[in-house]
């Protein structure tokens, strides 16, 4: 029975071409778009867990809280590890990653510089799972100028993996590493990467006090351990150890752990090692992969409604001779699964095409082994069955249902129950991609309002250069000098940070409006006398760093207004910070105030800060001239500085490229949901064509009484579209609120975004663009019709 079911549906499939070629298409687009989405979530939900210890594996965060502040490291303590590792048996280890810095590291001729090399306690590879390719895990870092590189730095400088085991890597310092291991590149589905690890034992000294933090700090404890327990005795350290500091300065301390495997996901501190994931992203995508297949399913039921017509004399007839309505159930059941097979293997073959483009418009590495995998396979076999079952299971009831009498005497009704079904699934159609229609103009605009917005600096025509060696800081300010004679050059600064990087915090005595001093946490940089002006910043009160005024030297600092108001200040020119080095109590006064500017990513409010002058810095900026050509100037500035540092590399970046870069993942995620909206409505496109041919095959008679009575093709166009003009409506009456309330909550996640109210153009806009594209979808079919003539459709009358 089976194989004759399967005979007769791929016969029946073969025979109406057009349409099983619709409906495979939809079934295509809506299983390879689901697909492509759960191969996103799985690889987001896959963050860290490669590690064997993962479950049990916790990093270490430091919660801040000053008397009018709030803020939270990634970071901890450098003693915080061996305290833990020393005293508290329940932790099995406890592992630090100290940042090293840019560096150039150099074999033979092979010069780079390096950001991404850490520092790690020797205990590294027993708590995290690296695939070795030579060298032994367990005393890869124990001696001193040890090295690990990961296969992609050792090709860099050796040329392959095993020619660079034992070698020895150089760097500025001219610090000589020997290679004692090599591992696979740290997977991209991480949390934390990096290029080379050294020995912690490289540089003993590193001891640190619970004053300073800087280091992030993981500790693995016992299968299912009472993490509560650990809670307290971290609390306890804090008691002892932490308290005493900073408990005079009416600052309070607290530690938190974060599972490694719900870092990337739900871990919003600031200064993480990489840029991290969002859980709302997953249920925005998750929702729209369901939609896709609702859609599809919603598609093949109109589809094969609208063939009712072509198929009820064939149900008539199998009914007289015997049929069973089960079995007809069967019959359209299984052409609709059969249906969905077909589209599968389409499906499959998209995948293995576009995956490289999904891989970069997603920033991942996914493999097409993905497929194979056992949640993503019977995943994949559970969305054929749903589209195949669920799609199929309204037809296959309908088309049953017919009364055999009435079909073979060409009096095929349709009843009004089902009329109703139909236009509710169209209006879910309409209501689904109108709402995203919506959601991806918002998303679209509020990103074009990060990228426009005013920042309070003009990061345009501003090239970044790092500085790296001793010799390169303390010959900054005649770089500047230099680039500043630079023809192509307008103005050139230094500073030890730049716009959409993290900044310093100290402790410091600041003065208020009374004249009293109280202990602050504040924000601070260097920057030198040109830095401010470079970067097209405003000093909105008092005066900018001055060369004329020799006291700058020594006492001068600016501050934003960010800081004016935290402070409460009713005229901060003067106003002084204190800082306190035990022994040695140095004292800075303001200059001026610098107008708001944005440091960090909108995401982030504008914190108050101080900016110190310094003509030591470890960042060049250079502004290059209105009009000027960009490779040409670049060529200059690249001569410039190969007449200052002849021996070192010049790297560069366009600040403007770098201050961006902070919304990449959301642009990146903007343009796969952007993608598969438009996927979304030519799905939903696909549905209407299956309506508009059901509507006029069911008024085509209608239609050839009203031509006959002297009716017009332009009303009888009208006649038949308003019916659809008003699922639009109710659509569009049901998208508004969800669209509103979805994209509002988005929105949630940034603290300088648009006004939700003033996007009211945005709604009507996608409206009108559902409607027309309604109108172009159905005006074929209502056209045919209202052009036929009127005898063919009367002549059986």
């Amino acid at each position: 029975m089976l194989k004759n079911l399967f005979k007769i549906a791929i016969r029946n499939i073969r025979k109406d071409k057009t349409y099983s070629f619709i409906n495979i298409l939809g079934l295509t687009i809506g299983i390879t778009c689901s697909m492509f989405l759960l191969m996103y979530i799985k690889d987001e939900l896959s963050f860290d867990r490669y590690h064997k210890n993962g479950d049990n594996i916790y990093r270490i965060i430091s919660n801040i809280k000053e008397p009018d502040n709030e803020f939270t490291w990634a970071v901890a303590q450098i003693p915080l590890a061996e305290e833990l590792r020393d005293n508290y048996p329940e932790v099995k280890n406890a592992v630090r990653f100290f940042g090293t810095g840019r560096e150039l590291y150099n074999h033979g001729d092979n010069k780079f510089y390096e950001d991404q090399f850490f520092l790690a306690d020797s205990t590294a590879f027993d708590m995290f799972s690296y695939e070795f390719i030579q060298g032994d895990p367990a005393t890869a870092l124990d001696e001193a100028f040890a090295i690990v590189l990961t296969e992609s730095i050792a090709k860099k400088y050796f040329g392959s993996a095993a020619e660079a085991f034992n070698q020895v890597l150089v760097n500025e310092r001219k610090e000589n590493f020997k290679v004692t291991a090599i591992i696979k590149d740290v997977p991209l589905n991480s949390h934390f990467r990096f290029d080379a690890l050294i020995s912690e034992n490289t540089r003993p000294q590193r001891v640190g006090s619970w004053g300073n933090f800087g280091v992030f700090t993981y500790i693995m404890l016992p299968e299912n351990y009472d993490i509560s327990k650990m809670q307290s005795s971290l609390d306890k350290i804090i008691k002892e150890r932490v308290d005493p500091i900073f408990e005079q300065f009416k600052i309070k301390i607290r530690y938190e752990m974060q599972k490694i495997t719900d870092i990337h996901l739900y871990s919003k501190i600031q200064d993480e090692a990489e840029e991290g994931g969002d859980v709302s992203n997953l249920y925005i995508f998750g929702a729209v992969a369901i939609f896709m297949l609702i859609l599809a399913s919603i598609n093949y039921m109109n589809l094969a409604t609208a063939r009712s017509v072509n198929r009820a004399k064939e149900v008539g007839i199998r009914k007289v001779m015997g049929s069973q309505r089960m079995q007809l159930i069967a019959q359209f059941i299984t052409e609709s699964v059969v249906l969905s097979l077909m589209a599968l293997i389409v499906s499959l073959i998209l995948i293995y095409a576009f995956l490289p483009g999904f891989n970069t418009l997603s920033n991942k590495s996914l493999s097409i082994n993905y497929i194979l995998e056992p949640t993503v396979f019977l995943s994949l076999i559970g969305v054929v069955l749903f589209v195949g079952i669920v799609g199929g299971s309204y037809p296959a009831f309908y088309l049953s249902g017919f009364n055999p009498v009435n079909v073979l005497k060409g009096k095929l009704a349709t009843k009004g129950g089902s009329a109703l079904f139909r236009k509710a699934l169209v209006v879910l159609q309409f209501s689904i991609s109108i709402c995203m229609l919506i959601s991806t103009l918002i998303v679209f605009d509020q990103l074009q309002f990060m990228r426009n917005k005013d920042l309070g600096f003009t990061k345009e025509r501003v090239i970044r250069i790092q500085l790296t060696s001793e010799e390169q800081i303390n010959q900054s300010a005649v770089l500047t000098e230099r680039m500043r004679q630079n023809a192509f050059v307008s103005s050139s600064g230094a500073a030890n940070t730049y716009p959409g990087s993290n900044i310093g915090k100290l402790l410091l005595q600041v003065e208020d409006n009374e004249g009293h001093v109280s202990e602050r946490g504040v924000d601070l940089y260097n920057a030198d006398y040109d830095y401010v002006r470079t970067l097209g910043m405003k000093v909105v009160e008092g005066r900018d760093f001055s060369r004329d005024v020799v006291s700058d030297t020594t006492y001068a600092v600016l501050v934003n207004e960010a800081m004016v108001a935290r402070m409460s200040w009713d005229n901060p020119i003067g106003k002084k910070f204190i800082f306190d080095g035990g022994d040695e109590k140095r004292e800075k006064r303001v200059v001026g105030v610098v107008k708001d500017y944005h440091q960090n990513s909108l995401y982030n409010v504008i914190e108050p800060l101080m900016i110190i002058l310094e003509k030591r810095n470890n960042y060049v900026f250079v502004r290059t001239k209105d009009g000027a050509d960009v490779r040409e100037a670049l060529a200059s500035i690249e001569k410039t500085w190969r007449e200052v540092h002849p021996n070192f590399p010049f790297e560069y970046q366009f600040l403007d490229q770098d201050f961006n870069s902070q919304y990449k993942s959301d642009e990146k995620r903007s343009q796969i949901f952007t993608a598969f909206s438009i996927l979304t409505v030519i799905i939903a496109c696909l549905g209407l064509l299956g309506l508009a041919s059901f509507t006029t095959e069911q008024r085509y008679k209608e239609i050839g009484v009203r031509k006959v009575v002297g009716a017009s093709v332009g009303s009888l166009v009208v006649l038949v579209s308003r019916e659809f003009v008003a699922l639009v409506g109710i659509g569009t009456l049901i998208a508004f609120p969800v669209a509103w309330f979805v994209t509002n909550d988005w929105l949630q996640n940034f603290k300088y975004r648009i006004v939700l109210e003033n996007e009211w153009l945005t709604f009507i806009l996608s409206a009108l663009l559902a409607l027309a594209i309604t109108m172009l979808t159905i005006g074929f079919h209502v056209l045919k019709a209202a052009s036929a003539n009127p005898v063919k459709a009367l002549r059986d009358e």
